[in-house]
């Protein structure tokens, strides 16, 4: 079976893998938000999405990820979303968007069973959560902390001179864990979410990445 992977994650890799300390938990909110109908993930089998990537040197990429069917991990079923090169596992609860990478490694690093959660559609603007992931590379053990807050919620945002209504934008931060604090990194990227088609737009410091179309399977 092919290996599933999150793209943020491996771009979060870069600046998260070389401060070393103790492993620090997530905040908890014990609120209880209303229940979401996961409608920013309508990832029926068979349904694909178009992307253009554009670089800060104007390099140009285009791909399609398709839905392919379901995937296991951990006992939880995740959609795979994806083509020949990358995966993302993908699922969503009640308004709770997660992605699992299977396996991540990066120069010598690696960490398995990464489980982010990447969107949550039935909280406000303002509202922020956070995952830890750990690494090893031999006995090092490595921690850092990814932070996602919602900026924006139900706007209408154009992409590729097309509006997209109800949209949801969240940003990405990076901790290091140092000696036991968590030291700003600084913002790995900023993603949009459509209400009926899920990513439209992610932006990065080198670069950008917008839906070009889709295609919904029932």
């Amino acid at each position: 079976m092919k290996k599933c992977y999150v793209l943020i994650v491996m771009l979060a890799a870069v600046t998260l893998l070389f401060a070393c300390s103790k492993e620090m938990s997530r905040e908890e909110d014990n609120s209880q938000p209303p229940a979401g109908n996961c409608d920013y993930a309508p990832y029926t089998n068979g349904s694909s999405f178009s992307y253009v990537n554009v670089n800060s040197a104007k390099d140009t990429t285009h791909y399609t990820l398709t839905v392919s069917g379901d995937t296991t991990i951990n006992g939880n079923v995740y959609k795979k979303i994806g083509n020949d090169s990358v995966f993302t596992c993908s699922a969503c609860n009640t308004g709770i968007y997660t992605q699992v990478a299977s396996i991540l490694t990066f120069q010598g690093y690696k960490a398995d069973d990464l489980k982010l959660t990447y969107l949550k559609d039935n909280v406000p603007a303002g509202t922020f959560w956070q995952d830890t992931i750990s690494v090893t590379n031999g006995g090092i053990s490595t921690s850092g902390i990814i932070q996602f807050t919602v900026t924006q919620k139900g706007i209408t945002k154009a992409v590729n001179g097309k509006d997209y209504a109800e949209v949801i934008a969240v940003r990405m931060d990076a901790f290091a864990l140092v000696l036991g604090n968590a030291v700003p990194v600084g913002t790995l990227s900023t993603s949009y979410y459509g209400k009926g088609i899920g990513l439209i737009e992610a932006d990065q410091e080198q670069d950008t990445t917008r839906i070009v179309s889709y295609t919904l399977m029932p």
